[in-house]
């Protein structure tokens, strides 16, 4: 299965990445390309030809964590610096073609190459 979705979608998801229930992975998952240190949270959202890159060796104890409800934009590139665990805080949103290699605090979102703060969102109740 693993091997038919990277033919047909150009996606690589690794069976060590850990990913908790209702992700989408949007457009098919084209060119999706997930490093096997990554933890993805619950309803997370990531688009198409999006890149979370751990520099590390698979096993290690650091980590990209998507927390719950995370949505990474088209394009996107997340990078964990050498053997440092990087974490987008749950209701973050990273906007499109954006280049991450910093944390992201809970329910902000980050745009830009570098990423950097540009709002928040709404906290409910």
């Amino acid at each position: 299965m693993k091997a038919l979705n990277y033919i047909l979608h150009k996606c690589l998801l690794p069976s060590e990445a850990e990913v908790g229930e209702g992700i989408v992975l949007e457009h098919y998952a084209t060119g999706v390309v997930i490093h096997p240190q990554v933890r993805i949270g619950k309803r997370c959202r990531i688009y198409h030809h999006v890149t979370l890159a751990a520099e590390t060796w698979i096993g290690s104890p650091h980590f990209i964590t998507l927390e719950d409800e995370v949505t990474i934009g088209a394009h996107s590139i997340v990078v964990a610096r050498s053997n440092t665990s990087l974490t987008i805080g749950r209701n973050s949103f990273l906007g499109a073609g954006s280049v991450l290699t910093k944390n992201i605090p809970p329910f902000e979102i980050w745009a830009g190459n570098p990423a950097r703060k540009t709002g928040e969102v709404a906290q409910r109740s």
